[in-house]
């Protein structure tokens, strides 16, 4: 194990969890370029290759995070195949990605492929089946494939529901961007109920 770049590597996840981009950024291309002496497929690069692009990503830098996720999900293809978490991960990250720059249909591509992984994984009504499809919802959304991404919020909720009660934070964004879709495809009545639903979840939490 190399102790430089397991410093690095803490320094610099430190650094993100405070929000301190710059520190992050020096101290992940300081870990990646301690990654070139490491034998070929080393893991490391590729956590690295990650670290950075999800720290440019944060930094608003979308053309960098989205070249260093493509070199990391080359890697870990090559390393692990295309079917494992670890490249769902990466796929997810570079949907997430690739929407912030609202490049929507080839996010959705991206994401579609990591909830595909994820459902051969976990099966079909895991959380993280259910939150990916939430992505894939916005993605539709964004692309006004409406009856697609109606279908789909309609099953991460359900899926979030089950798993984490009717009371999650994690509802209140997917019921209001829900009820958006709502009243653009004139259903105003259940679009309420949605935003009142995500209101009550708010003011519980408040309590």
């Amino acid at each position: 194990m190399s102790l430089v770049f397991e410093d690095l590597k803490q320094s610099a996840q430190k650094a993100m969890q405070s929000s301190d981009w710059q520190t992050a950024v020096t101290d992940w291309e300081a870990a990646l370029k301690e990654t070139e002496g490491f034998p070929d497929g080393d893991g490391r690069q590729v956590v690295s290759l990650e670290g950075l692009a999800m720290t440019r990503f944060h930094r608003g830098e979308f053309d960098e995070a989205e070249f260093l996720l493509k070199r990391a999900l080359v890697l870990r293809k090559d390393e692990q195949g295309k079917e494992c978490k670890d490249v769902a991960v990466l796929e997810r990250n570079l949907g997430v990605v690739l929407f912030s720059a609202g490049r929507y249909a080839e996010a959705h591509t991206h994401l579609e492929k990591s909830l595909n992984i994820k459902k051969a994984i976990f099966g079909a009504d895991h959380i993280e089946v259910g939150r990916l499809t939430y992505l894939l919802a916005l993605a539709l959304h964004a692309q006004e494939k409406y009856d697609q991404a109606d279908a789909h919020y309609r099953k991460s909720l359900d899926i979030k529901n089950k798993a984490l009660g009717n009371s999650s934070p994690e509802l209140i964004n997917l019921l209001r961007n829900y009820a958006d879709l709502l009243r653009k495809t004139n259903r105003d009545g259940i679009a309420g109920q949605m935003e009142t639903f995500a209101t009550g979840i708010e003011n519980k939490l408040k309590k």
